[in-house]
């Protein structure tokens, strides 16, 4: 397998396999499993003969199980080893089944059929959102450090331009000049009356 294994793909691998264990306990009666002696006391081990996927190719073909649908030994190899393009065809699945059931002597029932079918729909399903996950490609974020705050824009603010900084605007500067020329003037007649009482002082009392 390519795929990366996360949840969705554990769990379409789960049930692929669940699909073909039930395949193949359905297969076992399709062999010839007697136990057989071997010399020297020894027993043959249980094992299937190396025909039974022609056998059941032979099976599917002849009593057209499974129509539209080429089927061969190599068909029926790669489904019991889980291709996931063969184990997601209820159709397939089903014939497989009742042809090893016709093999063995003996009906697939309806209701088990039933299932099986429904177990190939749902591992297509499974199969298709693990797919459709992987293919997913989250949106960028831009980067920031841990405990960074991502910057904000601003739009530029126009201001009105004012008087500079520690200067008094036009209007205050008027008007403590003339209070400066008030006060001159002031100065200047207490000093012009003194001397005019000087003046008479003197030519009274001279």
């Amino acid at each position: 397998m390519t795929e990366a294994v996360t949840p969705r793909w554990q769990e379409a691998d789960e049930a692929v396999e669940s699909l073909v264990a039930t395949l193949a306990a359905t297969a076992a009666g399709t062999a010839d499993l007697s136990v057989r002696k071997r010399p020297r006391g020894r027993t043959r081990s249980k094992r299937r003969p190396k025909n039974t996927r022609r056998q059941i190719a032979e099976v599917v073909r002849g009593h057209g199980l499974a129509p539209g649908v080429r089927v061969d030994r190599n068909v029926v190899a790669a489904l019991f080893m889980g291709h996931r393009d063969l184990v997601t065809n209820p159709v397939l699945v089903v014939a497989v089944a009742q042809a090893c059931c016709i093999i063995a002597g003996r009906k697939l029932s309806a209701k088990k059929a039933a299932r099986m079918r429904a177990a190939s729909i749902r591992v297509a399903e499974l199969i298709a959102r693990a797919e459709a996950d992987a293919h997913r490609v989250p949106a960028p974020r831009a980067a920031t450090a841990p405990g960074e705050v991502a910057p904000v824009e601003v739009e530029p603010v126009e201001v009105e331009p004012g008087p500079r900084a520690g200067l008094a605007p036009p209007r205050a500067a008027a008007v403590v000049v003339g209070q400066r020329r008030r006060r001159h003037a002031r100065r200047w007649w207490l000093a012009a009356a003194l001397l005019l009482l000087v003046v008479v002082a003197l030519l009274t009392f001279g």
